[in-house]
């Protein structure tokens, strides 16, 4: 039976900024509830509808004045069903697919001019009606997966992907952390994936000075815009950062596939699942007992004292962030800032200046994916997958 683990199982911290920072903690928990609430709700009222076709049965359009999809730059008919809207990722797997450059496409359907829509339109037909010969690939045959939530396709795959339901794998998640006692604090949800925070309700201090909430992020995607992970999650509560860290649990969706051109009952997707929320729960646990935290402490310490120049790991990074992005967190990292950011320049500070510029990147998406690099560079695993 797991049991609430008391503030004397862990180290936590006493100091006088731990004092400040524990109404910082409940501020943090306060005002997360909201968007931790929307998530469960968004999780459970847009659960995809799943349709197996071939290539050839997808007929793509734009602007249908016969459907609900008037007006939109493209659209796609499964067999004889309703045109759909096309989610900007699901054209990007289309375009993949196909061989098709993704920006051409979306520049294509981005544009106010109704030929570009009907070339995009016409593109499309042309490679998922007849064989790709040259690449040895013959689309128009090929059975795809397509994934789509109110009229519009959110997710284009193979029909051997995975399908993991996000419904019970939260409800798992949920559970484990409140028979823990950890709080959800963070919901983010994007069209294609979705991600919740939960923290201990208690702050600890690896480096002097240095005062932080830790718990762990539950993330996945139904459409494939992502991994199915639990990470460890650190907040430095005498800022706003914060660092997703250590791929605790890892299932790329596509890298364990189901069998291909076979169709699978619902009763053999529901234990494939059921087999992944036992693993859920396994790991939350993990990482949060004393043990995992203590773990991670030390992690953190060992960052902090590890001590780096920018041109040390410039060029790691620079294969992870855009290039303005690069030029933001090396600014914060040679700066002077020592309230947002750790004093000395360490592995540490570098997390905390990726982190600290994933806080003011308005795409959630992107927000997530350089939280979640923040974390491997504690690991020193800067070519670690952020996706």
């Amino acid at each position: 039976m797991l049991h609430h683990h008391s503030s004397t199982d862990y180290n936590v911290a006493a100091s006088t900024a731990a004092t400040a920072a524990r109404d910082l903690m409940q501020k943090k928990i306060d005002g997360g509830r909201a968007s931790a609430a929307a998530l469960y709700e968004r999780v459970h009222s847009a659960v995809p509808v799943d349709s197996v076709v071939r290539g050839r049965a997808l007929r793509f359009g734009y602007g249908d004045p016969d459907s609900e999809a008037d007006g939109r730059p493209l659209t796609v008919r499964v067999g004889d069903g309703e045109a759909m809207g096309v989610h900007r990722h699901a054209l990007g797997q289309m375009a993949g697919k196909a061989g098709v450059p993704e920006r051409f496409l979306s520049e294509l359907v981005s544009a106010p001019e109704t030929w570009k829509h009907e070339l995009a339109a016409r593109t499309l037909n042309d490679f998922y009606s007849r064989p790709v010969v040259d690449r040895g690939d013959d689309l128009a045959a090929k059975r795809h997966l397509v994934r789509a939530v109110g009229g519009e396709v959110r997710g284009f795959l193979s029909d051997s992907y995975r399908r993991l339901d996000s419904r019970p794998l939260l409800e798992a998640f949920a559970e484990e952390c409140n028979a823990i006692g950890a709080v959800p604090v963070e919901g983010t949800v994007t069209d294609v994936r979705v991600a919740l925070k939960a923290y201990l309700p208690m702050v600890f201090e690896p480096v002097p000075n240095e005062v932080m909430c830790l718990g762990v992020e539950w993330s996945n995607s139904d459409y494939g815009a992502g991994k199915h992970a639990l990470r460890a999650f650190i907040f430095r509560l005498w800022c706003a950062n914060g660092a997703c860290m250590e791929d605790a649990l890892s299932q790329v969706h596509l890298g364990t596939k189901m069998v291909e051109n076979v169709e699978f009952s619902d009763a053999t997707y529901r234990k494939d699942t059921a087999l992944s929320v036992s693993m859920l729960r396994d790991v939350v646990r993990g990482q949060l007992a004393p043990k995992g935290v203590h773990t991670l402490l030390d992690t953190i310490k060992a960052a902090d004292e590890k001590k780096v120049e920018w041109r040390s790991v410039s060029t790691l990074l620079g294969k992870k962030l855009l290039k303005e992005e690069l030029r933001a967190v090396r600014d914060a990292f040679e700066s002077d800032d020592v309230v947002n950011l750790p004093a000395e320049k360490s592995v540490w500070r570098v997390s905390n200046a990726i982190s600290w510029i994933a806080g003011k990147t308005e795409d959630s998406d992107r927000k997530l994916e350089l939280q979640r690099l923040a974390g491997t560079v504690i690991h020193g695993k800067q070519e670690a997958e952020v996706a």
